[in-house]
């Protein structure tokens, strides 16, 4: 077979396979190379959609700080913060002055005060740098107010970031790609590989007698409002 899996695949043949019904010993090299590209597509298409790598990679990156307590990094989850660079000087942040973000959980109302309880917990998964005196704000001034005109990307950020996806799994380190992220792909194969089977271009409904087929080439509502919960707006 040609045809091979993309690093950013996110999800396996053998597993496709599966999910078509097709046991994963029954080797036709035509339709497996057909159903590895489909994997590249919709693999592809979902980056695409969510603006973001979403395999585990290590990044090196420049930031603009933001003024706030919040970093907002390109990538994510957050797996390892290697360190946060000042390049003006080029001295480290001190890594104990931030966290992988604080995620807030809403439990419950107290009464009788009828206050919100917050559960906080530290993790990544929203890729967010929090620092409880801020990440200061650096650029150049001008103009008769003296105002910011150009910011400065003085923050240097070497950190990981993403999912172990399904290729690389190992029994060590399991999968941890979303599993719904993993259905949208195994939708967008199964359409196509449906509509590639039966010579259906394009078709949408067609019955004769008892026999019916009802095929769409558009993203289906659900894909895309999985897909939604993995974009940064």
């Amino acid at each position: 077979m040609s045809a091979k899996l993309a690093n950013n695949a996110l999800t396996t043949l053998e597993d496709v396979k599966i999910m078509l019904g097709i046991a994963p010993d029954d080797v036709d090299e035509q339709r497996d190379a057909m159903l590895v590209n489909l994997i590249n597509y919709a693999s592809a298409w979902i980056e695409r959609m969510t603006g973001r790598k979403l395999g585990r990679q290590q990044y090196t990156q420049r930031y603009v700080a933001s003024g706030t307590q919040e970093l907002v990094l390109l990538q994510w989850p957050i797996i390892n913060v290697e360190y946060v660079k000042d390049t003006t000087d080029g001295s480290i942040i001190p890594p104990e002055e931030y966290d992988y973000t604080v995620a807030v959980s809403y439990t419950h109302l107290t009464l009788p005060t009828n206050r919100e309880e917050y559960d906080y917990t530290v993790d990544g998964e929203i890729g967010v740098l929090y620092k409880d005196n801020g990440w200061t704000f650096r650029g150049y001034v001008g103009g008769l107010s003296y105002d910011f005109l150009l910011a400065a990307r003085y923050l240097e950020v070497k950190y990981t970031a993403g999912y172990v996806l399904p290729k690389d799994a190992t029994e060590d380190d399991p999968c941890t790609l979303p599993a719904d992220l993993q259905g949208v792909v195994w939708g967008i194969i199964q359409q196509e590989f449906s509509i590639m089977q039966n010579g259906a271009q394009g078709l949408s409904a067609f019955s004769i007698s008892d026999v019916s087929w009802t095929f769409d080439k558009n993203p289906r509502e659900s894909w895309l409002t999985t897909i939604g919960y993995y974009t940064r707006l």
